[in-house]
């Protein structure tokens, strides 16, 4: 097996929507459904939270992931990119492994299945550099996209070239989710990113890539775990 390093970065300073990793879905906290669906993979030995917050780090290790510091100030901040998280616990633990994985603490849909097919096709495709959790767009959303001009009216953004029926556009169009995201340890130090050359994709559908980023979104995933239980 590829030795993998596992973070999940969960700052407790969010504005959208308080407190939105540690919010109660089912009797367990957002961050918890991270949490267990990577132990179930049996992918990682350890499963890191980078927080900035002792109550955040007192409910991961609750469920059985381990925050051995909490991050610095600076890198909890709103202009952050989740990567960086990552690569801050990479060089602090000093772990040679192979793969960084930044799994999103509010994506609490994603499934075991989701993170094991991530895993095996990087594993099977020594090319590939990173794979990312996608989920295919509404053909509308490029049909009718419209930017605002300079005069207070609106245009539409792609002009006619998307104005037509979806079953004539070329190609299927897909949008990284944020669920899951791993790449080759060197890649991701190179690019500081997970979006660098030689992309992959593991597809999930729409109700599993919901990311909690407003109370609807929130409220969604309430509805669709309490179907599961």
């Amino acid at each position: 097996m590829i030795s993998s390093l596992c973070v999940i970065p969960a700052r407790s300073g969010s504005k959208g929507l308080k407190d939105k990793n540690i919010l109660d879905i089912n009797g367990k906290p957002v961050l918890a459904y991270t949490i267990e669906a990577c132990k179930m993979s049996g992918l990682f030995n350890n499963i890191y939270v980078a927080t900035d917050s002792k109550k955040y780090a007192e409910i991961a290790c609750d469920f059985g992931a381990e925050v051995p510091f909490l991050e610095p100030e600076y890198m909890a901040g709103d202009a952050v990119p989740s990567t960086d998280p990552v690569i801050y616990f990479y060089n602090q633990l000093g772990k040679d492994v192979e793969l960084l994985w930044c799994m999103q603490p509010t994506s609490p849909l994603r499934s075991v299945e989701d993170i094991v097919n991530a895993y095996k096709i990087i594993e099977n495709n020594s090319i590939c550099e990173y794979v990312l959790g996608t989920t295919i767009i509404d053909p509308h959303y490029f049909h009718w996209a419209l930017q605002d001009k300079d005069n207070d009216m609106a245009e539409l953004f792609f002009g006619k070239e998307m104005l037509v029926d979806r079953s004539e556009l070329k190609d299927i169009v897909h949008r990284p989710n944020g669920a899951i995201k791993v790449g080759r340890t060197n890649s991701v130090l190179k690019s500081r990113s997970f979006f660098g050359e030689n992309i992959k994709r593991i597809d999930m559908p729409e109700e599993r890539s919901i990311h909690i980023r407003g109370i609807m979104d929130y409220e969604l995933c309430k509805l669709l775990l309490n179907k599961e239980v």
